[in-house]
C-alpha cells in the first residue's frame, strides 16, 4: 500500500491496541520486525529477467524471406538478416576443393523406368553412400535403402549415370532441413515410404516461391 494509507492503517492499530490495553512500543517492535523481514525479502529474492526471443539469422531474399519471416513470428521467432555478399565470399579460396564424391551433403537418384527419384543425405563421403544403395539393389536388400525398396517391388532399373550432388551440408545438424526442404520442393514423384524428417508449412511456402 501507499505510505499514506499503511501510516493510516498503522494509526488505526495503535488506537486499538490501546484500547484494548497493549502498549504502542510493543506493537511498534512487531511492526518493524515484519518491516525489516519485508526488506530482506525483497532484497533477496530472486526476479527472473525478461527473456529475450530465440532470433533466427536469414539471407535476404525478397521472394522468401517476408512470408518465412511471418510464420516463424507466429511462432515467437525474431528474425535478423544477414547478406551472403561478403567480402570472405568474394576471397579466392588457397585451399583445395574437396570432389564432390568426397563430400557430405544431400543428393538425388533417378529412377531409369519411371520418373521416381531418392532424395537423401549423408553425413559421410557421397560416394561412400551412393555405393551402399548401389550394392543394397544389385543383391535385392530392400530393407537397406528406399531406392532398394522401389527397384525390388516396381522391377524397374536404376539411372545411376544420371545421380546428382544437390548440396554441399558441412554441418551434420542441418542435414534434416536441407532434406526435408529438397524433398517438399520437389516436383518428381518421391521413392520414399516415409515422411520427411522435418514437416513444417516453411516448405511448402518456399515451393511457392521459388
Amino acid at each position: 500500500m501507499e505510505k499514506a494509507e499503511f501510516e493510516e492503517e498503522k494509526h488505526k492499530i495503535l488506537e486499538a491496541d490501546f484500547l484494548n490495553g497493549f502498549d504502542n512500543e510493543f506493537v511498534l517492535k512487531i511492526l518493524r520486525k515484519h518491516a525489516r523481514k519485508k526488506y530482506r525479502s525483497d532484497a533477496t529474492t530472486f526476479r527472473p529477467e525478461k527473456e529475450e526471443p530465440y532470433r533466427v539469422s536469414l539471407p535476404f531474399h525478397p521472394k522468401l524471406t517476408n512470408g518465412i519471416t511471418k510464420i516463424l513470428s507466429q511462432h515467437g521467432l525474431k528474425t535478423a538478416y544477414k547478406s551472403g555478399n561478403t567480402l570472405k565470399d568474394r576471397l579466392v579460396s588457397l585451399k583445395d576443393k574437396i570432389p564432390q564424391d568426397e563430400r557430405s551433403g544431400i543428393y538425388e537418384i533417378p529412377c531409369e523406368s519411371c520418373s521416381a527419384v531418392y532424395i537423401g543425405q549423408t553425413r559421410r563421403k557421397f560416394k561412400v553412400r551412393l555405393k551402399e544403395h548401389r550394392n543394397a539393389v544389385d543383391n535385392n536388400r530392400a530393407n537397406e535403402s528406399s531406392v532398394a525398396t522401389h527397384a525390388t517391388e516396381m522391377g524397374h532399373s536404376i539411372n545411376w549415370e544420371k545421380v546428382t550432388y544437390k548440396k554441399c551440408v558441412r554441418k551434420a545438424s542441418h542435414l534434416n532441413a536441407w532434406e526435408s526442404m529438397f524433398i517438399s520442393t520437389s516436383e518428381k514423384p518421391l521413392m520414399h515410404e516415409d515422411d520427411p524428417p522435418i514437416m513444417s508449412p516453411i516448405f511448402t511456402f518456399t515451393k511457392r516461391k521459388i
